[in-house]
């Protein structure tokens, strides 16, 4: 998901910032942008100052520009914008999947007190005054800064008046509400079901899953471990490990029969075609997994983690045979649903 985070000054918003972050998503802001634009233009930092830059580039590359910036930066599953301040920032950032605005205010005279006891009350000394430099932030120009208007357009509100543990447990509850709501696309289904086919992984070195997937219907699951009816690395060691053997290198010197294998091995004993299909795997292949994936007629590979392998051998192989190789983000690790 994509939260952006709009609200008036010292209302909360950089406390709410950092706990997203200790909940692994990845921050960004706007007001980053604008900083840029002030040490290009050698002027120092002061709200002021980026108050009016992020008006001049408004003014000059359309209402939207920073949020357009900011998009083609975002790399992460779970993001959060800060510094949210236009109407048309928020337009911008809906066109993101799965985007959801949220509102942080608190009555003036707390925010005013807050912000004098963090030392960020710049060019006010008074109430009046942190009043009059918020006013500036309300113009009726629609490429200027206007965060009330995105406040109005905002999913959720929440009114930081009380402890910030309470600010917390707000968060918790909108992210837990917005996350029962995401469904997964069919790719991170998917993939998720690879990781959750790792979790049977006899291997001490890795724990590899793979699904085989055709017209979005699963074929088989495999699982990096020891050949059936045999002992497995849980309960006679790491067989490489005892030889000192790198990862990536022999790979007929291992008890097990990689995921990869074991999901075409499968496909075959339960007669599954698995001609045109896609490969969902938690890792890349090897260049042996590949080369069985070429003859399985696989026609794409989708994984999330690297193999310690020479992995210029299996692109090179997917070339001239025609496998798609697809590497996308780690889903989320868990389970969304309503009991």
């Amino acid at each position: 998901m994509v939260l952006g985070i709009t609200g008036t000054n010292a209302a909360g918003k950089t406390s709410l910032i950092d706990y997203l972050i200790s909940k692994n998503f990845e921050a960004y802001s706007l007001s980053d942008i604008i900083r840029e634009e002030l040490s290009f233009r050698e002027l120092k930092h002061t709200r002021k100052n980026l108050i009016k830059a992020g008006n001049d580039l408004r003014e000059e590359f359309g209402a939207s520009v920073l949020a357009e910036k900011i998009k083609s930066k975002i790399t992460s599953i779970d993001s959060v914008i800060d510094s949210i301040r236009n109407a048309a920032e928020v337009s911008s950032l809906r066109e993101l999947e799965n985007f959801y605005l949220i509102a942080v205010d608190a009555p003036v005279e707390k925010r005013y007190e807050r912000a004098k006891f963090r030392g960020r009350v710049e060019n006010a000394a008074t109430i009046e005054e942190f009043i009059q430099i918020e006013n500036i932030e309300k113009s009726k120009n629609d490429r200027h800064q206007n965060i009330s208007a995105c406040m109005a357009m905002a999913d959720y509100t929440i009114h930081n008046e009380n402890s910030v543990d309470q600010l917390y447990k707000n968060m918790n509850d909108i992210l837990n509400e917005i996350r029962i709501r995401i469904r997964p696309t069919w790719e991170e289904y998917f993939m998720k079901m690879a990781f959750l086919v790792a979790e049977r992984s006899t291997c001490l070195r890795h724990h590899v899953g793979a699904i085989i997937v055709k017209d979005r219907h699963v074929l088989t699951t495999g699982y990096n471990g020891a050949a059936r009816k045999t002992d497995d690395c849980l309960k006679l060691g790491c067989l490489r490990d005892q030889l000192n053997i790198p990862s990536g290198e022999r790979h007929e010197i291992c008890r097990a029969i990689h995921a990869e294998q074991n999901a075409i091995i499968q496909a075959g004993v339960h007669g599954a075609n698995s001609e045109g299909g896609t490969l969902y795997c938690t890792h890349n292949p090897c260049i042996i997994c590949a080369k069985m994936i070429v003859n399985a007629g696989i026609k794409e590979v989708v994984t999330c983690d690297d193999y310690p392998d020479n992995f210029n051998l299996v692109l090179d192989l997917f070339k001239q045979a025609g496998v798609k190789l697809k590497k996308v983000q780690r889903p989320r690790m868990q389970i969304n649903f309503l009991p």
